[in-house]
């Protein structure tokens, strides 16, 4: 990692500053990342807008763009905010950038304009309330594309006859996830992800030196500004520089994991090869190998040496409260795993997009067979 200077809140210190050189560690207990976030006080809680269907399907927040109340989907899977182009405020399509979001478990291509410095209201419980400002795109179609490639295509499907869908129109889709952006032309990164770029909570500006970006996942919502007491219970890890780290310090690559078959050796993942995806009820897999139905499928966090989490599945078999709804299998050698969102019904996630760290806190009873958790 560079040396390079990152700032953050510390008690009455105010600002301080530290290398970048000093971050890399271990996995992080509940009471070092308290000690960590000394003088961080400021966060809000935005309950999700339908909270009896959590993880059944993708949850959703109640929001304000140009004056008007909407719900929004909320992906982990994905990064950058998307509205149909008729929900945003009117602007020049001959000065605005032309942009895309790329579904890669759907195939989905959303076409459309990065429309700047949009703000964005979340709207939570007895008036709670947090605004970001990011890039919004506004998009004009949605299409499906399986060929899609942006080195080669641009923003634009290149088949023009392929099928509009109306996933953008019907519902705004906001991206708040991390590590989605393979490579330095990727669009999907850290300016464009609104749960990162807050900017006020509770009707007031934040202040740097009590406001700690980042943001906690759980069953009651989603909670923006990292404290001791909103990752109290956190096993934090630590992630790698990702591929536009450079041009922005907080585009970290995703967390890594291994995967095992039937009690067999693990295929060791690199980073990134973790998804925890809020977008999906399915499990995408590469697990180095075919798998069968009723094979037993081991993931290990953030490797199989020293793991956070340990949990075991089988597709087709006896289910458990983390299956997925199904497993999608491919035979590539380097192991991927996008959990779906069934990894949530057993723990809560946190990510701290300053430090590039990616946590997880068990909450179930600790007598499950199917599941260990070796944090704080």
């Amino acid at each position: 990692m560079k040396l390079e200077n990152i700032v953050r809140c510390i008690g009455l210190l105010g600002w301080m500053v530290i290398p970048s050189s000093a971050i890399p560690r271990p996995v992080q207990s509940s009471t070092q990342t308290a000690n960590s976030l000394a003088g961080c006080t400021e966060s809000v809680t935005i309950e999700w807008a339908s909270p009896d269907d959590v993880w059944s399907t993708t949850p959703s927040l109640n929001i304000i763009v140009d004056g008007v109340n909407r719900v929004a989907g909320i992906d982990t899977g994905s990064t950058g905010a998307l509205m149909d182009v008729s929900y945003l405020p009117a602007f020049n399509t001959s000065t605005t950038p032309q942009g895309h979001v790329f579904y890669s478990s759907s195939k989905v291509l959303a076409e459309g304009y990065w429309v700047p410095n949009v703000q964005i209201e979340f709207i939570g419980l007895n008036g709670k309330r947090m605004v970001s400002k990011t890039p919004i795109l506004g998009v004009e179609k949605s299409v499906l594309c399986p060929q899609f490639n942006a080195t080669v295509d641009g923003n634009r499907c290149p088949n023009t006859t392929a099928t509009v869908v109306k996933r953008a129109g019907v519902v705004p889709y906001f991206g708040i996830g991390f590590g989605r952006d393979t490579d330095q032309l990727s669009q999907s990164t850290a300016e464009k992800n609104p749960m990162i770029n807050i900017i006020s909570v509770n009707n007031v500006t934040v202040n740097a030196t009590k406001y700690h970006q980042g943001y906690v996942i759980t069953n009651t919502g989603i909670t923006v500004g990292l404290t001791s007491n909103t990752t109290q219970g956190f096993a934090m890890m630590d992630l790698l520089e990702g591929p536009n780290w450079a041009k922005d310090h907080r585009g970290w690559a995703g967390p890594e994991a291994a995967v095992a078959l039937n009690d067999g050796a693990y295929a060791q993942g690199l980073q990134g090869s973790l998804l925890v995806d809020t977008g999906v009820p399915q499990m995408y897999l590469k697990a180095g190998s075919q798998f069968k139905l009723n094979d037993s499928i081991t993931i290990a966090i953030p490797n199989a040496t020293k793991p956070v989490v340990t949990y075991t599945i089988t597709d087709g078999g006896a289910k458990n409260v983390m299956s997925p709804s199904s497993v999608l299998n491919s035979t590539s050698l380097t192991p991927f795993i996008n959990t779906g969102r069934s990894f949530l019904k057993e723990f809560d996630v946190a990510y701290n997009p300053i430090e590039g760290q990616f946590g997880v806190r068990f909450k179930g009873t600790g007598s499950e067979s199917f599941v260990k958790f070796s944090g704080p």
